[in-house]
């Protein structure tokens, strides 16, 4: 009984102080190789603790920019208010594809620190289109033009003229050279036998 309302004091102690942080489920990337994840929290504060964002493939967890740091590589991290902040990445290449992103805030409540991490945002590649939160799929690569299609009937054309005429060219040739063969060979076993005419029959 005592372990059941502990564990009911628990959670309504956590509805009470913990929050919610949101971010785009997907982002897609810019056609100048950049891209920006936006992150929110819910908690009824003035100021942030701390903000992160994790790069995260394998179950593993790589620590990409943080709230103070110098030197964020290609992150810009901009606070854009005490409840939102915003990532941008630049220099984004096909390897950042195979990675989700994901942010942590850690805020300050009833002098306790609260930290929370959002869902994580897996970026797609651009397309030109507004971006969507529906799962990418392939298409298939579009029709050639018509001027390319037709010429490529005519070199069909061609190549199937060209072989009937090698073609022709070859059987000729065998023709020919057998009847040669058949004129030029001297005639053997051969019998002469003189015709006479013969004699007429008297009635």
């Amino acid at each position: 009984m005592m372990a059941r309302t502990f564990v009911i004091f628990i959670f309504i102690f956590h509805l009470s102080h913990g929050f919610e942080v949101k971010q785009p489920r997907y982002r897609t990337v810019n056609p100048d190789a950049s891209a920006s994840i936006s992150c929110e929290h819910t908690a009824n504060v003035t100021s942030v603790v701390d903000v992160r964002l994790y790069s995260l493939r394998d179950s593993r967890s790589l620590l990409l920019c943080q709230k103070g740091m110098n030197d964020c590589g290609n992150v810009i991290m901009r606070l854009v208010s005490p409840n939102e902040c915003l990532f941008i990445l630049v220099n984004v290449g096909p390897e950042a594809m195979n990675v989700t992103y994901e942010c942590e805030f850690t805020v300050n409540k009833d002098h306790l620190d609260y930290t929370e991490r959002g869902k994580p945002t897996r970026l797609l590649p651009g397309t030109g289109q507004k971006e969507t939160e529906t799962d990418c799929v392939l298409r298939p690569p579009p029709p050639p033009p018509p001027l390319q299609m037709c010429r490529l009937s005519w070199i069909l054309i061609g190549l199937l003229a060209l072989m009937f005429l090698f073609a022709c060219v070859i059987t000729c040739v065998y023709v020919r050279q057998r009847a040669t063969i058949n004129i030029s060979r001297d005639p053997e076993n051969c019998t002469y036998v003189e015709m006479r005419k013969a004699p007429l029959l008297k009635h």
